[in-house]
């Protein structure tokens, strides 16, 4: 029978089973390591969070918005621009011309709610935006994807809407 490496460290006749627990106050990152692995919290962590949403602009139309900084913007983060990535589509017209002559507008933005894990279900709500008298700015288009800004505004209102069921 092979020779064995014992543990020094601990008494002989002590068990890991056997030990106290101690609790640890540490990353919630490493607890999520410790539970699920190197290779999945990589995964996990490599993920961006897209929030998917709406802009409304006066004279355009509703317009899906594809990416941006609308996370950003659903948190409590005060900004002073909307950035927006959306499909070419029958807005682009308009949606340039605003770019060009620097029209104020109003525009109504709709972030839609994470998707987020815990002992409550989201059925709805999200994050409106509220903003007047802004202008479009940056519009430009590359393989059908549009990025473009909404800039140039005094005043935005934020409005959380949550509508929960669950314990």
């Amino acid at each position: 029978m092979p020779d064995r490496e014992t543990d020094h460290r601990r008494p002989p006749g002590s068990s890991r089973a056997h030990a106290p627990l101690v609790p640890r106050r540490s990353n919630p990152v490493l607890v999520l390591q410790r539970s699920i692995g190197n290779r999945a919290v990589g995964q996990v962590l490599a993920r961006d969070v897209l929030r998917t949403g709406t802009v409304q602009i006066a004279g355009v139309g509703q317009i899906k918005v594809r990416g941006g900084n609308l996370d950003a913007w659903a948190g409590k983060e005060v900004l002073d621009t909307v950035e927006v990535t959306s499909d070419k589509g029958k807005h682009s017209r308009k949606l340039e011309q605003l770019s060009t002559s620097g029209t104020k507008t109003d525009v109504t933005v709709m972030i839609a709610p994470a998707n987020e894990a815990g002992d409550q279900l989201n059925v709805g709500g999200g994050t409106q935006l509220e903003i007047q008298d802004a202008r479009i700015k940056g519009y430009a288009v590359k393989d059908g994807v549009e990025t473009w800004r909404v800039a140039g505004f005094e005043q935005v209102h934020r409005t959380k809407i949550t509508h929960k069921i669950g314990s």
